[in-house]
């Protein structure tokens, strides 16, 4: 705690032995009427002060504007909530839910970057939701920066975890393997994915009458987005040898439309061995990937796979982390 805070009515702090600092909550302190002495967290604490107004019963009736809570209803009942796609805007309000129970009371503009580390790390033990949470209260603390709720994005701040990438990008390597080694209906739904840098829902999704001047329109079904993505020459080629029996493009083995459940069940059961430590998601990283190191900006990326600049460049670092070590190398080696 700073030494210069001023603790709210009936708080107090003690040390123990090993200077190690403890807040507690006690009415009339030091008197006959003394109630019982109750642990609070640190008042650095993002929970200090809604357990701090749990256990003094404050009322609770005056709906305050500037608390995480409003925020949080605020922002889900904006245009750009209403643009999320359908399942976007089922997970994001379950992180909602964990945001308001710890911060629901806290000022808005009060939010500070190891108030953000605090909460992450609170789920460190599954990487993927922490990160996953840290995209939607980074994108909705985002949100209210230029409609006055704080000045800055504490987010920025913060890095994601080690481990919450859940799904590694195929090398080329392991896609040359699978062109050969997988049936024909499913290599061309891989090629579609590697091709557009779409979810396997989108992909399984795509018509023949989608497609027109070169390109393939598509609608996302997580985020809403509308795309128009050009034909890779390769993928111009995959699909020629397509028959068209569906108004989809890829259809199953009787020549009927995929559904989810029937091309995930397919694709974990035939999958060949070379490709068994990876996922069909992972094409959708190994697009952007390949996009980057082929020169493309985050921007013409992002205009591709739907993703957004946060996100693109998250991945760019990595690849460009690679050419500059790999230049730097070549120009040790040029100069011994």
């Amino acid at each position: 705690m700073s030494p210069s805070r001023k603790l709210p009515p009936h708080v107090f702090s003690v040390k123990n032995r090993l200077g190690k600092s403890y807040t507690y909550l006690q009415r009339h302190r030091g008197t006959e009427q003394a109630s019982e002495r109750l642990r609070l967290p640190d008042p650095d604490d993002p929970r200090f002060w809604s357990e701090y107004a749990r256990l003094m019963q404050l009322p609770t009736e005056r709906k305050l504007t500037d608390t995480m809570t409003a925020l949080i209803e605020t922002w889900q009942a904006s245009p750009e909530w209403a643009a999320l796609g359908a399942k976007t805007q089922t997970e994001w309000s379950r992180y909602c839910s964990r945001v308001d129970t710890a911060w629901g009371r806290l000022q808005v503009k009060g939010i500070e970057p190891k108030h953000v580390i605090a909460l992450r790390d609170t789920y460190a033990g599954t990487p993927a939701a922490a990160n996953n949470l840290m995209r939607c209260l980074s994108s909705m603390l985002g949100w209210s920066v230029p409609r006055g709720w704080r000045r800055d994005n504490p987010c920025r701040e913060v890095k994601m975890l080690r481990g919450g990438e859940a799904y590694q990008p195929w090398s080329w390597t392991a896609i040359e393997a699978a062109r050969t080694d997988l049936r024909p209906d499913l290599r061309q739904a891989m090629e579609i994915a590697l091709y557009t840098g779409q979810r396997q829902g989108d992909v399984l999704a795509m018509r023949w009458d989608a497609i027109s001047g070169g390109a393939v329109a598509v609608k996302q079904e997580k985020t809403g987005k509308h795309l128009l993505i050009p034909l890779h020459r390769e993928l111009r080629a995959v699909l020629d040898a397509i028959p068209k029996v569906a108004v989809t493009i890829l259809t199953n083995s009787s020549g009927r439309p995929w559904t989810k459940a029937g091309f995930r069940a397919t694709w974990q059961d035939q999958r060949p061995d070379c490709i068994k430590g990876l996922v069909f998601h992972g094409l959708r990283k190994s697009a952007v990937v390949f996009l980057l190191e082929a020169g493309a900006s985050t921007a013409e990326v992002s205009a591709i796979t739907g993703q957004t600049l946060q996100m693109v460049e998250h991945y760019a670092r990595a690849v460009n982390q690679q050419r500059l070590a790999a230049s730097a190398v070549l120009k040790w080696e040029a100069g011994r």
